[in-house]
């Protein structure tokens, strides 16, 4: 690899014994932009969240979009999903509270450094759209 700041190149191993949780990285993730219905506003109630059980990890999903002002905004939630022991199993989480009203939806996620190792498998959001 080579540092982009000094141009300098070096020799880097991932040692997969160790886990995927990186402490010193943060890891963030920012899903296409979705547009629901062209014209309609969808109201997000809840985020469906299924994912491998590496063990704990806390991570922070973070909604956002734009309203009739032109205006971005926004909800976020920090959730811990996994159990202590890891089971490797993939587990779904029904019930993480993330509510929006507003069109243009971008879903992010992050990951601080050491907050755990994190394998997403699949999100849906959930929520109704209006009818006029």
């Amino acid at each position: 690899m080579v540092n982009a700041v000094t141009g300098q190149a070096g020799l880097y191993a991932f040692d997969p014994t160790i886990g995927f949780n990186d402490a010193n990285n943060p890891a963030n993730y920012f899903f296409k932009v979705e547009e629901v219905i062209p014209g309609k506003t969808p109201t997000v109630s809840k985020l469906i969240v299924t994912y491998r059980d590496l063990g704990l990890v806390t991570v922070t999903f973070n909604l956002t979009g734009t309203n009739d002002l032109q205006q971005v905004v926004s909800s976020k939630t920090t959730v811990i999903l996994g159990n202590l022991s890891p089971t490797g199993r993939i587990t779904t989480r029904n019930d993480v509270g993330l509510t929006l009203t507003a069109q243009n939806l971008q879903l992010s996620l992050s990951r601080a450094p050491g907050a755990g190792s994190l394998s997403i498998i699949k999100l849906v959001l959930v929520g109704t759209v209006e009818l006029s």
